[in-house]
């Protein structure tokens, strides 16, 4: 038995690590193609030694001398000014528990950075079949669930890559991604040049 949910947990790893990489690379593909001098860096638990300067924008003050790294899975970067978080992507190839955190994390960091920019990739795998019918984890905009109705408030956007999904609101496809980024950041700027 605990070999098989350490398996299931070691798979469940693989695939997420997977899934950031694929939207890692999604991104900085379409921000050369588009000449942007932005760049997403891979926010692994290797951040702080990597980039430690981004690193200490993003931990959390817990108290004196003590910092806790928040769900840092990519972080959006501009390339003149590498060491300035500009927003954070939060990968997840599913909710279960997992988007509270994401949640949290985006509710701190705005109080820490203003204008700061959290958004949430995820394939949408959907939720346990009922009837054998794959279902969403995110609802329609009509009968929302929780978890939208929470990414509506607290998250700058919502980005997916299933096709069957009910797109609304902030939950978009996964293609409109970079073009939001711009956006968001673009405004982001004029809102700190004020």
């Amino acid at each position: 038995m605990k070999k098989t949910i350490q398996r299931r947990q070691s798979e469940v790893s693989i695939s997420g690590r997977r899934w950031e990489i694929e939207v890692m690379e999604f991104l900085n593909g379409w921000f050369r193609t588009h000449n942007k001098s932005l760049e997403v860096i891979l926010g692994e638990k290797g951040l702080k030694k990597s980039h430690p300067v981004l690193w200490k924008k993003l931990a959390i003050p817990i108290k004196e001398g003590v910092f806790v790294e928040g769900d840092i899975d990519l972080v959006v970067v501009n390339n003149n000014d590498p060491d300035t978080p500009l927003a954070v992507v939060s990968c997840k190839t599913s909710l279960h528990g997992r988007f509270s955190e994401t949640l949290f994390y985006s509710v701190i960091w705005k109080e820490m950075i203003p204008n700061f920019i959290v958004v949430f990739a995820t394939p949408d795998k959907g939720r346990q079949a009922r009837k054998g019918k794959w279902e969403s984890e995110w609802g329609t905009e009509e009968k929302p669930t929780k978890d939208r109705l929470l990414a509506e408030r607290f998250i700058n956007g919502v980005y997916i890559k299933n096709k069957r999904t009910f797109l609304g609101g902030k939950i978009k496809k996964i293609e409109e991604l970079p073009v939001d980024l711009c956006k968001f950041l673009l405004k982001q700027e004029e809102l700190n040049d004020r």
